[in-house]
Protein backbone atom coordinates (compact mmCIF):
# COMPACT_ATOMS: atom_id res chain seq x y z
CA UNK A 1 0.00 0.00 0.00
CA UNK A 2 1.05 3.52 -0.81
CA UNK A 3 0.22 6.13 1.43
CA UNK A 4 -0.74 10.23 -0.06
CA UNK A 5 -1.33 12.59 2.46
CA UNK A 6 -0.75 16.26 2.31
CA UNK A 7 0.78 16.83 5.57
CA UNK A 8 3.71 14.49 4.84
CA UNK A 9 2.55 11.94 6.86
CA UNK A 10 2.58 9.61 3.99
CA UNK A 11 5.18 8.50 1.53
CA UNK A 12 4.09 11.14 -1.29
CA UNK A 13 2.47 14.33 -0.71
CA UNK A 14 1.24 14.45 -4.50
CA UNK A 15 -0.75 11.91 -5.58
CA UNK A 16 0.70 12.25 -8.96
CA UNK A 17 4.19 10.92 -7.61
CA UNK A 18 2.16 7.97 -5.95
CA UNK A 19 0.48 7.15 -9.00
CA UNK A 20 3.97 7.38 -11.39
CA UNK A 21 5.92 5.04 -8.39
CA UNK A 22 3.59 2.21 -8.93
CA UNK A 23 5.57 -0.67 -10.75
CA UNK A 24 4.29 -1.03 -14.92
CA UNK A 25 4.15 -4.59 -14.09
CA UNK A 26 2.89 -4.36 -10.74
CA UNK A 27 1.91 -8.37 -10.09
CA UNK A 28 -1.48 -9.50 -10.32
CA UNK A 29 -3.15 -8.01 -7.68
CA UNK A 30 -3.89 -4.49 -7.62
CA UNK A 31 -1.50 -1.71 -5.89
CA UNK A 32 -4.04 0.25 -3.61
CA UNK A 33 -2.97 4.19 -2.44
CA UNK A 34 -4.36 5.32 0.29
CA UNK A 35 -5.18 8.70 0.24
CA UNK A 36 -5.25 10.65 3.96
CA UNK A 37 -8.31 13.52 4.10
CA UNK A 38 -7.32 16.82 2.77
CA UNK A 39 -7.38 18.82 -0.81
CA UNK A 40 -4.86 17.96 -3.37
CA UNK A 41 -5.15 20.19 -6.02
CA UNK A 42 -2.99 18.82 -9.49
CA UNK A 43 -4.25 17.46 -12.20
CA UNK A 44 -3.79 13.78 -12.42
CA UNK A 45 -3.41 10.96 -14.79
CA UNK A 46 -4.03 7.12 -13.32
CA UNK A 47 -1.72 5.18 -16.46
CA UNK A 48 -0.79 2.61 -14.55
CA UNK A 49 -3.15 -1.14 -14.71
CA UNK A 50 -4.11 -2.29 -11.51
CA UNK A 51 -4.48 0.37 -9.53
CA UNK A 52 -7.09 1.29 -6.76
CA UNK A 53 -7.77 4.72 -5.22
CA UNK A 54 -8.99 4.91 -2.11
CA UNK A 55 -9.70 8.14 -0.02
CA UNK A 56 -10.30 7.83 4.13
CA UNK A 57 -13.63 10.03 3.70
CA UNK A 58 -15.31 10.54 0.47
CA UNK A 59 -16.64 14.61 1.67
CA UNK A 60 -13.05 15.39 2.38
CA UNK A 61 -10.39 13.64 0.80
CA UNK A 62 -10.76 15.96 -2.57
CA UNK A 63 -9.15 15.65 -6.06
CA UNK A 64 -9.24 19.06 -7.57
CA UNK A 65 -8.06 21.55 -10.47
CA UNK A 66 -9.57 24.48 -12.48
CA UNK A 67 -8.86 22.89 -16.25
CA UNK A 68 -11.57 24.56 -18.90
CA UNK A 69 -11.75 24.29 -22.77
CA UNK A 70 -10.96 28.27 -22.66
CA UNK A 71 -7.25 27.72 -21.41
CA UNK A 72 -4.97 28.36 -24.21
CA UNK A 73 -2.06 26.89 -25.70
CA UNK A 74 0.92 29.67 -26.76
CA UNK A 75 -0.22 31.15 -29.72
CA UNK A 76 -3.23 32.08 -28.40
CA UNK A 77 -5.97 28.82 -29.63
CA UNK A 78 -7.85 27.16 -27.39
CA UNK A 79 -6.94 23.84 -25.44
CA UNK A 80 -10.89 22.47 -25.78
CA UNK A 81 -13.07 20.23 -23.67
CA UNK A 82 -10.42 16.78 -23.75
CA UNK A 83 -7.58 18.07 -22.19
CA UNK A 84 -9.88 19.85 -19.33
CA UNK A 85 -9.81 17.11 -17.01
CA UNK A 86 -8.76 17.05 -13.44
CA UNK A 87 -8.49 13.19 -13.34
CA UNK A 88 -8.09 10.88 -16.26
CA UNK A 89 -7.99 7.21 -16.08
CA UNK A 90 -6.08 5.07 -19.24
CA UNK A 91 -5.21 2.28 -17.33
CA UNK A 92 -7.20 -0.88 -17.20
CA UNK A 93 -8.30 -2.25 -13.70
CA UNK A 94 -8.93 0.98 -11.84
CA UNK A 95 -10.89 1.55 -9.09
CA UNK A 96 -11.71 4.86 -7.18
CA UNK A 97 -13.23 4.82 -3.69
CA UNK A 98 -14.41 7.54 -1.23
CA UNK A 99 -13.15 10.47 -2.86
CA UNK A 100 -14.59 14.00 -4.18
CA UNK A 101 -12.71 14.72 -7.75
CA UNK A 102 -13.92 18.26 -8.71
CA UNK A 103 -13.11 20.89 -11.42
CA UNK A 104 -13.86 23.97 -10.31
CA UNK A 105 -12.98 26.30 -13.48
CA UNK A 106 -16.45 27.67 -13.19
CA UNK A 107 -20.06 28.58 -15.20
CA UNK A 108 -19.72 26.83 -18.76
CA UNK A 109 -20.59 30.12 -19.92
CA UNK A 110 -17.85 31.79 -19.02
CA UNK A 111 -15.15 29.05 -19.63
CA UNK A 112 -16.54 26.53 -21.85
CA UNK A 113 -16.57 22.91 -20.73
CA UNK A 114 -14.46 21.69 -17.98
CA UNK A 115 -14.38 18.07 -17.06
CA UNK A 116 -14.11 16.54 -13.35
CA UNK A 117 -13.29 12.79 -14.57
CA UNK A 118 -12.19 11.25 -18.20
CA UNK A 119 -12.14 7.55 -18.12
CA UNK A 120 -10.52 6.55 -20.83
CA UNK A 121 -9.22 2.91 -19.75
CA UNK A 122 -11.37 -0.30 -19.49
CA UNK A 123 -13.02 -2.06 -16.19
CA UNK A 124 -13.07 1.22 -14.72
CA UNK A 125 -14.77 1.19 -10.94
CA UNK A 126 -15.88 3.84 -9.08
CA UNK A 127 -17.76 3.32 -5.65
CA UNK A 128 -19.31 6.10 -3.19
CA UNK A 129 -17.03 8.67 -5.51
CA UNK A 130 -18.72 12.77 -5.89
CA UNK A 131 -17.85 13.74 -9.21
CA UNK A 132 -18.60 17.82 -9.48
CA UNK A 133 -17.93 20.24 -11.50
CA UNK A 134 -20.12 22.30 -14.17
CA UNK A 135 -20.78 21.81 -18.30
CA UNK A 136 -19.23 18.05 -18.85
CA UNK A 137 -18.73 16.73 -15.63
CA UNK A 138 -18.02 13.21 -16.83
CA UNK A 139 -16.25 11.97 -20.01
CA UNK A 140 -16.46 7.94 -20.31
CA UNK A 141 -14.74 7.32 -24.05
CA UNK A 142 -11.56 7.17 -25.63
CA UNK A 143 -8.35 9.11 -25.63
CA UNK A 144 -8.52 11.49 -28.35
CA UNK A 145 -5.58 11.98 -30.36
CA UNK A 146 -3.67 13.88 -31.14
CA UNK A 147 -4.37 16.93 -28.54
CA UNK A 148 -4.81 14.76 -25.57
CA UNK A 149 -1.13 13.44 -25.93
CA UNK A 150 0.86 16.33 -25.63
CA UNK A 151 -1.29 16.07 -21.74
CA UNK A 152 -0.84 12.49 -21.44
CA UNK A 153 2.84 12.27 -22.86
CA UNK A 154 4.57 9.06 -21.63
CA UNK A 155 0.99 7.75 -19.31
CA UNK A 156 -0.94 6.77 -22.27
CA UNK A 157 -1.81 3.42 -20.73
CA UNK A 158 -3.76 1.21 -22.59
CA UNK A 159 -6.86 3.57 -23.50
CA UNK A 160 -8.40 3.22 -26.52
CA UNK A 161 -7.76 5.87 -29.06
CA UNK A 162 -9.57 8.11 -31.43
CA UNK A 163 -9.56 10.97 -33.81
CA UNK A 164 -12.65 12.22 -33.26
CA UNK A 165 -14.35 11.22 -30.05
CA UNK A 166 -17.79 12.68 -31.10
CA UNK A 167 -18.06 10.20 -33.91
CA UNK A 168 -18.22 7.54 -31.07
CA UNK A 169 -16.19 5.05 -32.02
CA UNK A 170 -17.65 1.30 -32.18
CA UNK A 171 -15.99 -0.03 -28.19
CA UNK A 172 -16.19 -2.77 -25.66
CA UNK A 173 -14.53 -0.38 -23.41
CA UNK A 174 -16.77 -0.16 -19.83
CA UNK A 175 -17.19 1.60 -16.57
CA UNK A 176 -19.15 0.83 -13.53
CA UNK A 177 -19.91 3.60 -11.20
CA UNK A 178 -21.41 2.79 -7.80
CA UNK A 179 -23.26 5.00 -4.83
CA UNK A 180 -21.61 7.79 -6.58
CA UNK A 181 -22.63 11.43 -6.71
CA UNK A 182 -22.43 13.20 -10.06
CA UNK A 183 -22.86 16.86 -10.38
CA UNK A 184 -22.98 19.04 -13.74
CA UNK A 185 -25.12 20.84 -15.86
CA UNK A 186 -24.90 20.65 -19.90
CA UNK A 187 -24.37 17.44 -20.76
CA UNK A 188 -22.48 16.55 -17.65
CA UNK A 189 -22.11 12.61 -18.37
CA UNK A 190 -21.34 11.93 -21.81
CA UNK A 191 -19.24 9.78 -23.87
CA UNK A 192 -19.40 6.46 -25.89
CA UNK A 193 -18.27 3.56 -23.32
CA UNK A 194 -20.78 1.00 -21.74
CA UNK A 195 -22.03 2.27 -18.60
CA UNK A 196 -23.85 0.99 -15.84
CA UNK A 197 -25.12 3.61 -13.19
CA UNK A 198 -25.93 1.69 -10.09
CA UNK A 199 -27.98 4.18 -7.12
CA UNK A 200 -25.89 6.71 -8.15
CA UNK A 201 -27.49 10.91 -7.62
CA UNK A 202 -27.50 12.69 -10.18
CA UNK A 203 -27.81 16.35 -9.71
CA UNK A 204 -28.70 19.21 -11.87
CA UNK A 205 -26.96 22.55 -11.58
CA UNK A 206 -28.82 25.66 -11.41
CA UNK A 207 -28.16 26.70 -14.60
CA UNK A 208 -30.06 23.62 -15.86
CA UNK A 209 -29.14 21.52 -19.28
CA UNK A 210 -28.71 17.65 -19.57
CA UNK A 211 -28.26 14.94 -17.47
CA UNK A 212 -26.17 12.74 -20.04
CA UNK A 213 -25.17 13.35 -24.30
CA UNK A 214 -24.07 10.03 -25.48
CA UNK A 215 -22.41 9.37 -28.39
CA UNK A 216 -22.81 5.49 -28.65
CA UNK A 217 -21.95 3.57 -32.00
CA UNK A 218 -25.07 2.70 -33.64
CA UNK A 219 -23.26 -0.63 -33.99
CA UNK A 220 -23.25 -1.01 -30.24
CA UNK A 221 -26.44 -2.23 -28.50
CA UNK A 222 -26.06 -0.58 -25.37
CA UNK A 223 -24.42 2.79 -24.09
CA UNK A 224 -25.55 4.36 -20.78
CA UNK A 225 -27.37 2.49 -18.08
CA UNK A 226 -29.02 3.89 -15.08
CA UNK A 227 -30.07 1.76 -12.45
CA UNK A 228 -31.87 2.52 -9.23
CA UNK A 229 -30.72 6.52 -9.69
CA UNK A 230 -32.37 9.43 -7.87
CA UNK A 231 -32.06 12.38 -10.42
CA UNK A 232 -32.44 16.13 -8.21
CA UNK A 233 -30.60 19.43 -8.85
CA UNK A 234 -30.72 23.13 -7.86
CA UNK A 235 -32.11 23.89 -11.24
CA UNK A 236 -36.06 25.45 -11.69
CA UNK A 237 -38.67 23.14 -12.22
CA UNK A 238 -38.29 20.99 -15.77
CA UNK A 239 -35.02 22.20 -16.71
CA UNK A 240 -32.95 18.98 -16.52
CA UNK A 241 -33.55 16.81 -19.58
CA UNK A 242 -32.66 13.66 -19.21
CA UNK A 243 -30.57 13.35 -21.92
CA UNK A 244 -29.92 14.52 -26.14
CA UNK A 245 -28.19 12.28 -28.34
CA UNK A 246 -24.63 13.97 -29.07
CA UNK A 247 -24.50 11.43 -31.75
CA UNK A 248 -26.96 9.99 -34.13
CA UNK A 249 -28.62 6.76 -32.86
CA UNK A 250 -26.45 6.89 -29.04
CA UNK A 251 -28.16 5.26 -27.08
CA UNK A 252 -29.42 5.67 -23.31
CA UNK A 253 -31.54 4.01 -20.82
CA UNK A 254 -33.35 4.71 -16.92
CA UNK A 255 -34.45 1.71 -15.18
CA UNK A 256 -36.37 1.93 -12.08
CA UNK A 257 -34.84 5.46 -11.34
CA UNK A 258 -36.97 8.38 -9.06
CA UNK A 259 -37.35 11.78 -10.97
CA UNK A 260 -38.19 14.78 -8.86
CA UNK A 261 -39.78 18.14 -10.31
CA UNK A 262 -36.26 19.05 -11.46
CA UNK A 263 -36.31 16.89 -14.74
CA UNK A 264 -38.35 18.02 -17.45
CA UNK A 265 -41.59 16.09 -18.40
CA UNK A 266 -40.71 15.48 -21.81
CA UNK A 267 -37.72 13.43 -20.36
CA UNK A 268 -35.40 13.60 -23.61
CA UNK A 269 -34.67 15.86 -26.27
CA UNK A 270 -33.36 16.31 -29.51
CA UNK A 271 -29.87 17.75 -30.36
CA UNK A 272 -30.66 19.34 -33.72
CA UNK A 273 -32.70 17.87 -36.86
CA UNK A 274 -30.54 14.95 -37.31
CA UNK A 275 -29.23 13.96 -33.86
CA UNK A 276 -32.83 13.30 -32.80
CA UNK A 277 -34.30 10.74 -30.16
CA UNK A 278 -35.03 7.31 -31.24
CA UNK A 279 -36.21 4.19 -29.49
CA UNK A 280 -32.77 3.89 -28.26
CA UNK A 281 -33.14 6.23 -25.25
CA UNK A 282 -36.36 5.08 -23.04
CA UNK A 283 -37.08 4.63 -19.26
CA UNK A 284 -38.59 1.36 -17.13
CA UNK A 285 -40.53 1.87 -13.97
CA UNK A 286 -39.54 5.60 -13.05
CA UNK A 287 -40.55 6.63 -9.68
CA UNK A 288 -41.59 10.32 -8.35
CA UNK A 289 -42.74 13.19 -9.78
CA UNK A 290 -41.78 12.45 -13.06
CA UNK A 291 -43.83 8.94 -13.24
CA UNK A 292 -46.10 10.06 -15.80
CA UNK A 293 -44.71 8.90 -19.00
CA UNK A 294 -47.58 10.29 -20.99
CA UNK A 295 -45.58 13.91 -21.10
CA UNK A 296 -42.20 12.23 -22.53
CA UNK A 297 -40.50 12.87 -26.51
CA UNK A 298 -42.67 10.90 -28.52
CA UNK A 299 -40.07 8.81 -29.93
CA UNK A 300 -38.54 7.75 -27.20
CA UNK A 301 -38.87 4.10 -25.98
CA UNK A 302 -41.84 2.78 -23.23
CA UNK A 303 -40.05 -0.11 -22.53
CA UNK A 304 -42.08 -3.33 -21.56
CA UNK A 305 -40.90 -5.83 -18.36
CA UNK A 306 -39.92 -8.31 -20.89
CA UNK A 307 -37.60 -5.41 -22.65
CA UNK A 308 -36.57 -4.07 -20.17
CA UNK A 309 -34.95 -7.34 -18.46
CA UNK A 310 -33.29 -8.12 -21.55
CA UNK A 311 -31.35 -5.15 -20.43
CA UNK A 312 -28.94 -7.03 -17.68
CA UNK A 313 -26.02 -6.27 -15.75
CA UNK A 314 -24.22 -9.49 -17.46
CA UNK A 315 -25.32 -8.42 -21.10
CA UNK A 316 -24.31 -4.65 -20.60
CA UNK A 317 -20.54 -5.13 -18.97
CA UNK A 318 -20.06 -8.83 -19.02
CA UNK A 319 -18.14 -8.64 -22.86
CA UNK A 320 -16.01 -11.47 -23.79
CA UNK A 321 -14.19 -11.62 -20.81
CA UNK A 322 -17.01 -12.14 -18.32
CA UNK A 323 -16.62 -9.03 -16.07
CA UNK A 324 -18.21 -8.58 -12.74
CA UNK A 325 -17.21 -5.42 -11.19
CA UNK A 326 -19.95 -5.51 -8.38
CA UNK A 327 -18.99 -6.74 -5.17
Amino acid sequence: MIVVARDGSGAYTSLQAAIDAVPEEAGSGPVRVWIRPGEYREKVVVHRDNVHLVGEDPENTVLTWNGCAADRYADGTEKGTFLSATLTVTGRNVEAENLTIRNDAGDGREVGQAVAVYAAGDRGIWRNCRLIAHQDTLFCGPVRVPNTLEDLGDRRGHAEEAVRVEDGPLTHSRQYFEDCFIQGDVDFIFGSYRCWFERCTLFMNARGGFYTAANTNREQPFGFVFHRCRLTGACETGAGYLGRPWRKDARTVFLECDMDGHVAPEGFCDWDGERVVTDRYGEWRTTGVRADLSTRHPSQKRMTDEEARQITFREVLGGSDGWQPRK
